[in-house]
């Protein structure tokens, strides 16, 4: 029989079942709370905390931006590792207009690319970068004066 029951600040539940003091933890799907909370009606049933909104639209910009892009055809990775090698080829491109490598696309396949085409593909990167922070800095603006009030609302505007 519990005697007594109450959720943490951590989501563990601190229990006195049969005199015995016990920490249930949070098992990250509720099944504890819920079997106490329905089974002996001690405590309230769970209720997760609000999400926050602004870690929410950090998260889907990082995701938005990291999820690359196409440039001419070829689909480009925009991982930081990806953006650290274009920005190694556009400096290389840069320094030798003949400048010429075999690239691997984010899909795995080889494309020929020059001095030209790493610029346009640096180009855009750096375009689509700026893009997901503009698109953020709005969002977050809309979070601020109460326009956006739900992770849905955050999903749309990402897209």
């Amino acid at each position: 029989m519990i005697d007594s029951a109450k959720y943490t600040e951590s989501g563990s539940i601190v229990a006195i079942i049969d005199g015995i003091g016990m920490v249930i933890p949070d098992d990250m799907e509720n099944r504890h709370r819920q079997m106490l909370a329905e089974w002996e009606g001690v405590i309230e049933p769970y209720t997760p905390p609000p999400v926050d909104l602004v870690a929410h639209a950090a998260d889907k910009r990082w995701q938005k931006e990291v999820g690359g892009i196409e440039v001419a055809g070829i689909p480009v990775a925009t991982d930081d590792r990806s953006k650290a090698m274009i920005i190694g080829a556009r400096l290389a491109a840069d320094a030798d207009p003949a400048w010429s490598t075999m690239w691997v696309g984010a899909d795995g396949a080889v494309y020929p690319i020059d001095a030209v085409a790493i610029v346009a593909i640096s180009d855009a990167v750096q375009a689509h970068v700026n893009a997901c922070f503009t698109l953020y800095a709005g969002v977050k603006a809309e979070i601020d004066n109460g326009d956006i009030a739900s992770v849905e609302q955050i999903d749309a505007a990402f897209g």
